[in-house]
């Protein structure tokens, strides 16, 4: 194939995906990484995309998530097998952050049980979820409320938690894209800083991400790939980018 013919064809995945990575494409065309970067920057030279750390999106931008109601009921049989492997990772007696999100909701049917337990949050809704379970001890950073996201975040978010000081025994990280070269990625910027916030000050760091997201790369980066610990994901998952995960030392399990 032509390299024409290559850059047509990666401005219609963009249009069908909205985003692409620099990998995904590259296995995609059996060509080299550098062939598909050059490709990449001539579009966004001609001003046909947009180039990302690791990829590019359409040159419009339209590349954020989803609505948050939309982003419920989308892969839930998915996310509930994952919420409840993820939920019994936990361990009687710890303190463990939870992010917002719609795969780590589906924890929270799991934790009833769980003795001495401390949830730290900034998601709304794992709040509604775990706030009728007395027994555990519930911590909600305060800050603005994003709406597309149902999260409290911004420099409130960050203050609380650099005051006290907050560790974590564990903390289950929710993005929108994970890959092997980009890192852990995520669209809404509003959220961020309160992820990597959590992943700095946790012991253990659990990603939850259903296999759309895999070898996906959103606008910006929480962390890289080789500081998560453990990756729970469902079946579906691409073979190539598990292993690529594993070859960073990451645990990855496939429910």
């Amino acid at each position: 194939m032509y390299s024409a013919e290559r850059r047509q064809e990666i401005l219609k995945r963009i249009h069908e995906r909205a985003r692409v990575s620099v990998a995904e494409l590259a296995d995609h065309f059996g060509v080299s990484r550098a062939s598909i970067r050059r490709d990449l920057n001539f579009l966004h030279d001609s001003g046909l995309l947009q180039r990302t750390y690791g990829g590019a999106l359409g040159a419009n931008g339209a590349a954020d998530e989803a609505p948050f109601t939309e982003r419920q009921i989308a892969n839930l049989k998915e996310k509930e097998r994952i919420g409840h492997a993820a939920a019994q990772l936990i361990a009687a007696g710890e303190t463990v952050f939870i992010d917002g999100g719609t795969t780590t909701a589906c924890m929270a049917p799991h934790l009833a049980d769980k003795v001495q337990l401390t949830v730290v949050t900034y998601g709304l809704n794992i709040v509604n979820r775990l706030a009728v379970f007395e027994d555990l001890t519930l911590i909600v950073i305060g800050g603005t409320l994003h709406h597309p996201s149902q999260t409290l975040g911004g420099i409130l978010a960050i203050n609380n938690m650099q005051a006290y000081s907050m560790h974590f025994d564990k903390a289950f990280i929710a993005a929108g894209g994970v890959s092997a070269e980009a890192g852990v990625t995520n669209a809404d910027l509003e959220q961020i800083p309160v992820k990597r916030r959590a992943v700095e000050a946790a012991r253990e760091v659990i990603l939850l991400a259903d296999s759309s997201k895999l070898g996906v790369v959103r606008t910006a980066l929480i962390t890289p790939a080789a500081k998560v610990h453990r990756l729970v994901t469902d079946r579906g998952a691409s073979q190539t980018d598990v292993r690529a995960l594993q070859a960073l030392g990451m645990i990855v399990d496939l429910v």
